[in-house]
């Protein structure tokens, strides 16, 4: 498979994070990183973003986790895969002393047999549309990550969605974020994370009304049907989201 200009200069820089420590950036506020910093260390910064990308945008993230900053609650992402959003995520929330902690949750072994269900719903074509795509990941890579950034305020819990969420049922959240691509997912965490939201969370959706993944507007819109919040849409660097606010 043929790879495009930026695939190619990842693949020359990112040897080189091994060799530029971290310490050089880490006192400074993470929205001054230079750019190169994405691609040296494998997550998103700020000046990394360009415009009408694909994926999470982390100038979204961090706005969503400065709306939240004053509320009670914990910070959750479902749909960790290489920890690209969760570790600046956790490194934002640090750099502001928040007593917050992140907690990461995914299988980090890919799709289950839950993807026939989008399959089956059509959408753009995907070269992830299958059962184990995802899976170039693993927890261990991500746990490296957290220690490379010295970050102790994130927990990252391995497993598929109904297996792990309820083990933190006395959880209360004040930001959630979602980039879990299928209907099943979606469903599973909105019916856990809906009531744990404290008056005025947020809950993003990575991929509500886009093409490739239709189940997450399936799931998003059947769990919204009766209740007051409706999709919010957010637009930053020409790319859309759309988020919820817990009114009550």
């Amino acid at each position: 498979m043929s790879m495009n200009l930026r695939q190619r200069a990842k693949l020359a820089i990112s040897p080189l994070g091994n060799l530029i420590p971290v310490s050089r950036y880490l006192n400074r506020p993470l929205r001054s990183w230079p750019g190169v910093t994405a691609l040296l260390y494998d997550i998103k910064v700020p000046q990394s973003v360009r415009a009408k990308t694909s994926g999470a945008n982390i100038n979204i993230l961090l706005e969503l986790l400065d709306k939240t900053e004053a509320l009670p609650g914990e910070v959750a992402e479902c749909g960790v895969f290489r920890g690209r959003t969760l570790v600046p995520m956790a490194l934002y929330l640090a750099q502001r002393a928040s007593a917050k902690r992140v907690f990461g949750f995914d299988s980090f072994e890919g799709f289950d047999d839950a993807v026939e269900v989008d399959i089956g719903l059509g959408g753009t074509r995907s070269k992830d549309k299958h059962i184990g795509a995802f899976n170039e990941t693993s927890l261990r890579l991500v746990e490296s990550k957290l220690r490379r950034f010295g970050l102790s305020n994130a927990t990252l819990v391995k497993g598929y969605f109904r297996e792990t969420l309820q083990r933190y049922s006395q959880c209360q959240f004040s930001f959630v974020h979602l980039d879990c691509d299928i209907f099943e997912s979606y469903k599973e965490c909105l019916e856990f994370f809906y009531p744990r939201m404290n008056q005025g969370g947020i809950i993003l959706f990575d991929e509500y009304r886009t093409r490739r993944w239709p189940g997450c507007t399936k799931a998003v819109d059947e769990y919204l049907d009766d209740k007051p919040e409706k999709p919010v849409l957010i637009e930053r660097d020409r790319q859309e989201k759309f988020y919820v606010r817990k009114v009550a």
